[in-house]
């Protein structure tokens, strides 16, 4: 894998699903291996669309409204487009902090949403992502010296990005402004590589899936072990799950199910799938945490997930971590004597999580939902370029998609991103679904009675003048939105 240069990237959104929230302003700032800046940094904001409404959280905690998207921002698709040619570049590793959890998931939502393939920039071309936070969780967990950790009031290590950069004498002023967090994920890796070459070299290394897969399937061979820096393990025990793969998942070949011995494995013995299923996802009652939860855990290799052998974790840190490794010995022991006395255990933990994926009912959440065959995406091509040039070309030409969901995207896509251009009859149609969406709450939403009651309250109940500018913001917003789609 030939990566020739990193891009710094984060997203500032109006809220924090990507099935159906929007991203506001992007910024990514592409560097050499060394990184240093190669060009002038990136900053886009994208228009809101007319069938959604902002979190009002959200705005608070970036202080963007829609009026600034709508007056600094292009459209979706220019927007998400923009970002494919940067993600994709040719030998191109896209790196973040939490991005593999958050940033990725609305790369890959508003990249399908606007008939964009929504994974090749993470793979084709030589390219690959990394997440900065698995590796600073990694270094928190293995290799804590020569880096300040920030605690918070009652000891305990906090990760933020905002609170590292401030203790290790990062500038860092405008936290969760998109560009002011990408210049601190470069400071922060920089730091890392500093003071732990090997371990960053380590790293970098695991965004090849064919690396991760071998330790996997190598620890099949023996039952044994690999360190699995995952954020379902507490970060006071370093994140660190002592996790046993035991085969390859039913449906995703990407994922392999598997046992964590840092509790026994005993637990697992005389339940059934549909019983350690029901333990293994039943939820916390407030204040009081699941007994006996059943130390399964999944992991997906193309997630340039952190594994890394036990050896590297020295008893000293593992003591302070509250890890107890002659337990974990033992829970190990445990677990191949039972896969030794029932031959059946295996299928049964693959049958833990062969589940049906939860179904959207909105269009705009169901990527997951089947991959786009090759015919389907030509006519996304040809309808992207149309967009380019003259997008009311869009509504005379006919696209036979075999794929439903590209009918009712291709839909949305025109009104999205080419309202004023749409025919009347269209307009009507298109205004029709707005309100469906904005006024009703269809597909999931707040309808626009509760949204703006919440809005109220909350601005009834803020003491900040830049919180009630905010705030006030939205009303007129949700106002001026409705009085629009309602004409």
């Amino acid at each position: 894998m030939n990566t020739t240069s990193f891009f710094f990237y984060d997203y500032e959104t109006f809220g924090k699903d990507p099935k159906k929230d929007k991203i506001a302003q992007f910024a990514g700032i592409r560097t050499d291996l060394s990184f240093n800046p190669i060009g002038d940094p990136i900053v886009l904001y994208c228009k809101p669309s007319k069938d959604f409404l902002p979190d009002p959280e959200a705005c608070l905690v970036t202080g963007i409204t829609p009026q600034i998207a709508e007056a600094q921002g292009v459209s979706e698709y220019e927007f998400m487009a923009r970002i494919k040619n940067e993600l994709g570049l040719k030998g191109t590793c896209h790196i973040g902090y939490n991005n593999v959890r958050f940033d990725d998931e609305f790369s890959r939502f508003g990249f399908y949403k606007n008939f964009i393939d929504p994974y090749s920039h993470e793979w084709a071309d030589q390219n690959s992502r990394l997440d900065l936070l698995d590796i600073i969780r990694m270094t928190y967990a293995l290799r804590p010296e020569g880096i300040q950790w920030p605690k918070n009031e009652d000891g305990s290590i906090n990760l933020k990005l905002e609170n590292l950069s401030k203790v290790n004498g990062i500038e860092h002023e405008n936290a969760h402004d998109a560009l002011a967090d990408v210049w601190a994920t470069i400071h922060m890796a920089k730091l890392v590589e500093k003071v732990n070459p090997k371990l960053f070299k380590y790293a970098f290394g695991l965004r090849d899936k064919k690396v991760t897969q071998k330790m996997v399937e190598e620890s099949i061979d023996t039952i044994s072990p690999i360190l699995y820096i995952t954020p379902f393990v507490p970060l006071v025990n370093g994140h660190l799950s002592f996790f046993v793969p035991l085969s390859k998942d039913l449906k995703n070949n990407n994922a392999y199910n598997g046992v964590d011995v840092s509790t026994s494995p005993l637990v697992l013995k005389e339940l059934s799938a549909d019983e350690i299923r029901d333990k293994l996802y039943e939820k916390s009652n407030g204040d009081e945490k699941v007994i006996n939860r059943p130390g399964l855990r999944q992991v997906v290799i193309n997630k340039s997930s952190m594994f890394v052998t036990p050896k590297t974790l020295n008893p000293q840190r593992a003591q302070s971590l509250g890890i107890d490794l002659e337990k974990i010995k033992k829970h190990q022991q445990e677990l191949e004597k039972i896969i030794q006395e029932d031959s059946s255990f295996i299928k049964k933990i693959n049958e833990v999580y062969n589940t049906p994926y939860p179904t959207n009912e909105d269009v705009d959440g169901q990527l997951y939902e089947g991959f786009i065959g090759g015919d389907d995406k030509r006519l996304g091509d040809r309808i992207t370029s149309m967009g380019k040039t003259d997008p009311r070309n869009l509504s005379l030409e006919y696209f036979p998609f075999r794929d439903d969901r590209l009918k009712e995207l291709l839909f949305r896509y025109k009104g999205r991103n080419f309202y004023d251009a749409l025919e009347a009859d269209e307009l009507k149609v298109f205004k029709s679904y707005c309100r469906a969406k904005v006024i009703d709450g269809f597909g999931g939403g707040t309808p626009m009675s509760e949204y703006v009651e919440k809005v109220s309250d909350m601005l009834n109940a803020s003491e900040s003048n830049r919180d009630k500018g905010i705030l006030t913001s939205l009303l007129k917003y949700a106002e001026l939105l409705e009085k629009e789609i309602s004409k």
